[in-house]
Formats: structure tokens, C-alpha cells, sequence
């Protein structure tokens, strides 16, 4: 069997090797399990203490020689079952907590102008950052909007709109060519959308006041968010112009 399916489970690679070549062999000393598994032999002590304490792996003494058994497989879930509760347990700690470290990133983030995300992971933290600090009265304003992107970002964009309706945040669009992208966001609520073909080759949304993201979807993709009123007033200030202009 591949050792992976114990590694998603939260062993090492040479835990799950040490698991199943014990589970394959039954019990076994210290140096018949480096013979059966390849492992290093500085290691193997500290491998069979951690699963000790995983509860996969038990010891006892033959003939004064201390022996190795696999514990029953159903012990893996049992030990998925305690880790899952554990991280129950932190993610209540962490959400405890988020009041907290919120005022500590917001305090350093007020001294800075600008940051740059990279990658889809880096646009879905930007974006799901501003949606969050939108009040339900507040609204995005976004131009230069095209489907002509990688799929992966379209995708993004439609399941995060969901999100946003939810919050029952409006929202304004520019794109830059009609088709089957821009009709898709025609139908949902709290959405208008207008065309003005050939607008620009990044897009720029708008968040409430103060937040300007700007993005490129071009390899290496990426985004700037620019957190200033003067800056985000001025873009509200262009949007408004083209929006009169788009049909």
C-alpha cells in the first residue's frame, strides 16, 4: 500500500512506512523493522515513541528485547477522530482571538499605501478581505472586467459574487466586451452591468471609500490593493465618466 493515504491522515512518510511494514510483518524487533522498511537507523526509536503516542503502535518485552506491534487499523480513524477534535478546539482559540489580531494587522496596515497579492490564492485574499470590510450599504464599483482570462479566474469571480449578493453588497459592472460572461452577471441580483468595449487591459474594482484593487490577469498574475480615500475618490470620480459612457 502507498504511504500517502497515511500521510493525508497525519503521519510521516516514515511513520506510515514503519505502520504498515509492522501491520505486514506483525511483531517485530527494532532492527527487523529497518531490514523490512529501508529506514534510517538513527531515526527508528524516535519514529516508534511518536507512534506510541499516536496510540498506533505498541511495545512489549520478549525475552528481555523489547518488540513492536501494529495497533488494529481502525485505530487510524480513531486517531483522525482525536486530531479533528483538537483542531475543533484551536479553531474556537483562533476564533476567539481574531478580534484581537485583527486590530494588530489593521494598525500596521494603516501605515501601508499598497500590497501586492500574487497568484489566484493572492486575488481570492485581497478580494475576500475588501468584501469583508464592505458594509451592506456600501457598494463595488469594477471596470475593465473581461472573460478573456484564464477559466480558473471566471470561476473565482462568479462563486464570489454569490458570496457578496449574500451580504446583499451592490455592485456595479464595466465590461469590456458583451458575451456570455457578462450576460452571466446580468441576471444576478444586486448587479448592474454596462459595456464599453476595448476599455483597458487590467481590471479595477472599487471598494466602498478607501480600497482600490487593481488587477492583472497576465502571467505572473497579480494584484495590487491601495488602501487611501484620495485615491480610491479619484477612481469613483473615472468610473463615473465611463459609466455614463457604456451601454
Amino acid at each position: 500500500m502507498d504511504t500517502q493515504i497515511l500521510e493525508h491522515a497525519g503521519l510521516t512518510k516514515n511513520e506510515s512506512k514503519t505502520y504498515l511494514t509492522l501491520l505486514k510483518e506483525g511483531t517485530l524487533k527494532s532492527g527487523e523493522i529497518l531490514k523490512s522498511s529501508g529506514l534510517n537507523s538513527g531515526k527508528i526509536y524516535e519514529i516508534l515513541d511518536s507512534l506510541k503516542k499516536k496510540g498506533l503502535v505498541s511495545e512489549s518485552i520478549i525475552n528481555n528485547i523489547k518488540h513492536y506491534t501494529a495497533a488494529p487499523p481502525q485505530q487510524v480513524l480513531e486517531y483522525l477522530k482525536k486530531q479533528k477534535k483538537e483542531i475543533e478546539k484551536d479553531e474556537l482559540k483562533i476564533k476567539a482571538a481574531l478580534p484581537e489580531l485583527e486590530k494588530l494587522r489593521e494598525t500596521k496596515t494603516k501605515e501601508i499605501k499598497a500590497i501586492t497579492y500574487t497568484g489566484l490564492r493572492g486575488i481570492k485574499t485581497a478580494a475576500d478581505e475588501s468584501l469583508e470590510s464592505l458594509k451592506p450599504n456600501q457598494e463595488i464599483l469594477a471596470m475593465g472586467i473581461t472573460e478573456r482570462k484564464e477559466e480558473k479566474f471566471n470561476e473565482f469571480w462568479k462563486q464570489w459574487s454569490t458570496r457578496r449578493i449574500q451580504k446583499r453588497i451592490s455592485a456595479k459592472h464595466i465590461f469590456s466586451e458583451s458575451g456570455d460572461y457578462s450576460d452571466y452577471f446580468k441576471k444576478m441580483k444586486f448587479t448592474k452591468v454596462k459595456v464599453l468595449k476595448g476599455l483597458t487591459p487590467v481590471a479595477i474594482d472599487i471598494f466602498g471609500e478607501d480600497k482600490v484593487l487593481i488587477l492583472n490577469y497576465k502571467e505572473p498574475s497579480s494584484c495590487i490593493m491601495i488602501y487611501d480615500k484620495n485615491t480610491a475618490t479619484s477612481f469613483i470620480n473615472f468610473f463615473n465618466q465611463l459609466w455614463k459612457l457604456a451601454k
